[in-house]
């Protein structure tokens, strides 16, 4: 039996996680306060000694690292510890980054590419993506994720908006390639049951459509069966965005047979 360590299991990604996996492995996922169905462990991953003592705890094979925020602690200091108290018990890191690590010029990034970013948050994952490879993890870079149930937050944004009567706006020209996150969760799982030796360096999960976010929650608003307004308009000018975020997944695809679904 292998046992992995899921952080951020109450997270939209870390709930696809714990429901899809695989026979052999044992999940048991980290989570700060919220509880979860099915075997946790608590852990405040800005405090290094309860990251280390979760992970004492638990004795995992893999930490699957999905908890994230959008500030540079929650980033690069909660990785740190992640990674530090992975060092400590020989355990092996998969951890979840972003296509905001390139700058959104519409230049196709490969696995092999260096990041440019050129936003806050990018810069942030971009530093967390070398903390873990320093120490022979893996990074899988993950583009916009998509779930109807549980509803991600750009289906909850538009019911939320909806129902105080102001209708959400998205932007029309902001570029991605969008993924389900059940199909990136199955990915990962992919990419776990790998030797050890054939996990280490980048993976990139892109959705196989280009499309904007305005389209994306379009698209998500309608499979849902909801009837809800989906406004659409630019980026506003001057704003630090990534536009146009392309990434190439000829590893994913030829190693794991990674095969993602239109949204």
């Amino acid at each position: 039996m292998t046992t992995v360590l899921v952080t951020g299991a109450a997270g939209l990604l870390g709930t696809w996680l714990r429901r899809t996996g695989p026979g052999g492995v044992d999940v048991v996922g980290l989570v700060r306060r919220q509880p979860i169905d099915g075997p946790s462990v608590r852990a405040d991953l800005l405090a290094a000694d309860a990251v280390h003592a979760a992970v004492a705890t638990v004795r995992p094979d893999v930490i699957v690292h999905t908890a994230y925020a959008h500030d540079e602690p929650s980033i690069v200091t909660a990785t740190g510890h992640v990674c530090a108290a992975a060092a400590a018990h020989d355990v092996h890191v998969v951890h979840m980054s972003t296509d905001a690590v390139f700058a959104g010029d519409g230049v196709p990034r490969d696995e092999d590419a260096e990041p440019d970013p050129t936003a806050d948050y990018g810069r942030w994952k971009a530093t967390a993506e070398g903390t873990v490879r320093s120490g022979g993890g893996t990074v899988v870079r993950l583009p916009l994720l998509a779930s109807i149930d549980p509803a991600d937050h750009v289906l909850t944004r538009v019911r939320s908006s909806a129902a105080d009567g102001a209708p959400a706006t998205w932007f029309t020209d902001e570029i991605r390639r969008p993924a389900w996150t059940r199909e990136v969760a199955a990915a990962i799982w992919r990419i776990v049951a790998l030797p050890a030796a054939d996990r280490p360096g980048c993976w990139h999960l892109a959705g196989p459509e280009r499309m904007s976010r305005h389209e994306l929650a379009r698209r998500l608003v309608e499979r849902s069966g909801d009837a809800l307004p989906v406004v659409g308009a630019p980026t506003p000018p001057g704003s630090n965005r990534p536009r146009d975020l392309e990434l190439t997944d000829r590893r994913a695809r030829r190693v794991i047979g990674w095969d993602p679904s239109t949204i």
